[in-house]
């Protein structure tokens, strides 16, 4: 089936377990608590904040604050790209084999990244920044696993080859930062650079 034919309904999913609705529930849910407890490490500093000198934190909990923003961002572009690849599914009325497993896996590790990412917040070291990292190393490998899964059920998309790509990066920032933590998370702008390489050409070549 194309992603142009007629989709099929999904609300009463065959088989055993949830239906993909409530897979779909489960998934936000999951991902929103994960997004809420990666603030956790800064509201327990709080009480240490100088009232007079708010924006000291700024400075002294530098990288506590960079580890929430990284994660956080890193959280919502995984998200995305699992919602996209499950949208497809969604759209063409199929269920691809072995999806259900991925996404299980996928959420263990979005449910765990709130961990990996206190300790680093808390001392950056090639142990933190490797494991930390390396959380997300996983995370990103799963969710293109997510993507090849529903291209071979529903047809390519073109997105495979940056999830990949991102993969690659991750794997790259992990085996910076066991030489060298800071240099390690410093990599991982690279991800800006190929997140904008990315959409640019998605709409390069939409307006083809």
């Amino acid at each position: 089936m194309t992603e142009t034919e007629e989709p099929l309904p999904l609300a009463e999913d065959q088989g055993d377990g949830p239906g993909l609705l409530r897979t779909i529930a489960l998934t936000d849910a999951v991902v929103a608590i994960a997004m809420t407890l990666l603030v956790l490490p800064l509201v327990e500093v709080a009480g240490e904040v100088d009232p007079d000198d708010v924006w000291s934190v700024v400075s002294e909990r530098s990288d506590l604050l960079l580890s929430f923003v990284i994660s956080f961002a890193v959280v919502y572009v995984f998200w995305a790209a699992q919602g996209t690849a499950v949208r497809r599914l969604e759209r063409a009325g199929v269920e691809a084999p072995g999806w259900r497993a991925l996404n299980l896996l996928w959420l263990l590790v979005i449910a765990f990244l709130p961990f990996p990412t206190a300790l680093v917040g808390r001392a950056v070291t090639t142990g933190t920044a490797v494991f930390y990292i390396g959380t997300m190393f996983v995370l990103s490998l799963l969710t293109s696993a997510i993507t090849v899964v529903v291209d071979r059920e529903v047809g390519p998309s073109g997105r495979a080859r940056w999830g990949w790509l991102t993969t690659a990066v991750f794997a790259v920032c992990a085996a910076i930062s066991a030489v060298d933590a800071d240099a390690g998370l410093l990599a991982l702008l690279a991800l800006l650079l190929l997140r904008v390489i990315e959409v640019w050409s998605d709409r390069h070549r939409s307006a083809r």
